[in-house]
């Protein structure tokens, strides 16, 4: 990933803060993003934004995972019995 800032609006993309969230940019582009946060409050938002929407999105897959997990052993129980 190479972190551009758009000239026109004077901002990095919000898949950029995405990426940044999940640990993917690499350590030249962490620089630049995190010098960036230093002084401009349009791009913490949507960093924050980022980290909401990332952390809702794993709260969301781990419940899936616990409730496929209890669906399952029943089914698995049910089958030993057979």
């Amino acid at each position: 990933m190479n972190a551009s800032f758009d000239r026109q609006f004077p901002h990095f993309p919000q898949e950029t803060w995405e990426a940044y969230a999940l640990g993917m940019p690499s350590e030249e582009d962490c620089k630049s993003l995190e010098e960036h946060l230093l002084i401009c409050s349009v791009c913490q938002d949507l960093l924050a934004e980022a980290d909401e929407y990332i952390q809702a999105v794993k709260s969301a897959a781990a419940l899936l995972a616990r409730t496929a997990a209890r669906l399952s052993k029943p089914v698995a129980a049910a089958a030993t019995l057979g």
